[in-house]
């Protein structure tokens, strides 16, 4: 066994394989490197695209209260008067034992599920305008 690990290891092109992660497979196959591409894409008269600019994804910094304060709140609204929305079972079960837990048994997942959402729009909006914004475009 350990010759076929070994065989393994040298064989994977870890270049190619970034690229593929990146890229995804393209017609031309698994042989073309990076370099290639590129030069074909000048050869093209296809200028190269900018890098997309990295969002910063990383969660501001909230204290165990901040968290409660968010989260935890009173909503105007009911389930009764809202949407059915099918969840994953290990995410409702997750969403139960916060509540349950963390809300003292005084929210409702519903509850918890809006302060959410609520936060993550007001957090995200630009973000999620621009994209929106970006890809919608009209029929005519």
């Amino acid at each position: 066994m350990d010759d076929n690990n070994k065989k393994l290891k040298s064989d994977i092109d870890e270049a190619k394989m970034m690229n593929l992660m990146v890229d995804g497979v393209r017609k031309e196959g698994f042989d073309i490197s990076a370099e290639e591409i590129t030069e074909k894409k000048k050869a093209e008269g296809q200028e190269q695209e900018k890098p997309l600019k990295k969002v910063h994804t990383r969660p501001k910094s909230y204290s165990r209260t901040d968290y409660e304060e968010i989260f935890f709140k009173d909503v105007k609204s009911t389930a009764r008067h809202g949407k059915s929305v099918y969840i994953d079972p290990d995410h409702h079960k997750k969403l139960s034992r916060i509540v349950q837990v963390i809300g003292d048994n005084n929210t409702t997942i519903y509850a918890y599920l809006y302060n959410l959402l609520d936060h993550h729009f007001g957090e995200f909006e630009e973000s999620i305008t621009t994209s929106f914004n970006e890809k919608n475009k009209p029929i005519f």
